[in-house]
């Protein structure tokens, strides 16, 4: 007896507005079963390999890029399944190359969506390709582009102002972990036994005496007349003063966590490429753990595999960059 595939779907979405996850699973498995181009049930089994409760594991998140796979492959449409691939690739499993590639297929779908592109340029920064990255920003303000969100506009506006005070930069200060002999090495071997900085408490080390002593001083001053006029004024000086101390303590703890974005930076590389190229009598020591510990599950645990099977990063290394030009708009400066 042949499956009504139509009818098993609309059991499923039964089972979904009823919030039945074994009975979606069941049903979800006997349609691809029976029809392994059906988009939808593959979207279905995607959202249903991911626990509703807490982070999920390598395992989970696996599972799910393969079902996003097969979403897109007979959906090219399906824009949630486009965003949660390129979310797993780089924040579940690191694999930036890979990632680069997913947002390239997609834009070659809709070449006029900025969102793979605003994509494209977050990864080649975390990558330190900076000079890539800056060219794959101007493409967003290209002819016949669509118009962004708002919090595309912000994010866009976050990655503009990073790209820029990169390439403002002399070259040896971005650091680039698969060249051994770099700089940025030394800084890590520096820190590596101290926590990262806390912008919060370099605040108050900074800016938390000197709002103490006005205050101090100013209630030492006798005014006369107004009452108002020294509270204001006073009022005044401690909100300029803290103000200029969370502008202060932002630019000193940046500096201060240079090493620490350099760990980051060199884990990312690591999980790229699948090759080791961190010390790994570093890897126990306060700076790199308390970096790993804001990954997920799913990074720690690939990290570890990584980790395990201990190839080195070849010496002339490079990350592997796709063409992403083969779909670009023309850009006219205006």
């Amino acid at each position: 007896m042949a499956v009504d595939v139509e009818d098993l779907w609309l059991q499923a979405l039964d089972a979904q507005d009823e919030d039945d996850r074994d009975e979606m699973c069941r049903l979800s498995d006997e349609i691809i079963d029976a029809d392994p181009d059906h988009a939808e049930a593959w979207w279905m089994r995607a959202n249903l390999e991911l626990p509703q409760h807490g982070e999920p594991n390598l395992r989970e998140v696996s599972r799910c890029l393969r079902a996003c796979r097969k979403s897109i492959e007979y959906d090219p449409e399906n824009r949630p399944a486009w965003w949660r691939g390129g979310q797993i690739l780089v924040q579940e499993l690191g694999m930036l190359e890979e990632a680069l590639v997913w947002w390239q297929l997609r834009r070659e779908v809709s070449p006029t969506d900025p969102e793979p592109l605003i994509e494209q340029v977050a990864i080649l920064a975390d990558l330190g390709q900076y000079a890539i990255s800056a060219e794959r920003l101007n493409q967003l303000w290209a002819e016949g582009m669509d118009a962004m969100a708002h919090s595309q506009l912000m994010r866009t506006a976050r990655l503009h102002e990073t790209v820029k005070k990169a390439a403002e930069r002399e070259k040896t200060l971005i650091f680039r972990p698969w060249e051994k002999d770099h700089p940025g090495w030394k800084d890590i071997e520096f820190q590596r036994k101290k926590k990262p900085a806390n912008e919060q408490l370099t605040f108050l080390m900074l800016a938390g005496p000197i709002v103490m002593a006005e205050v101090f001083l100013w209630n030492s001053f006798e005014f006369s007349g107004s009452t108002w006029i020294p509270m204001i004024s006073g009022f005044l000086l401690v909100v300029g003063t803290v103000l200029i101390g969370v502008k202060w303590s932002k630019t000193l703890t940046r500096r201060l966590n240079r090493p620490a974005y350099n760990v980051i930076r060199a884990t990312d590389v690591e999980m790229s490429s699948g090759k080791t190229c961190f010390p790994n009598d570093w890897r126990p020591l306060k700076l790199y753990q308390a970096l790993l510990k804001y990954r997920t599950t799913a990074f720690q645990e690939r990290l570890e595999k990584v980790v395990e099977a201990g190839e080195p990063l070849p010496q002339k290394w490079k990350p592997n960059i796709p063409d992403m030009t083969t779909v670009d708009l023309i850009f006219e400066e205006e």
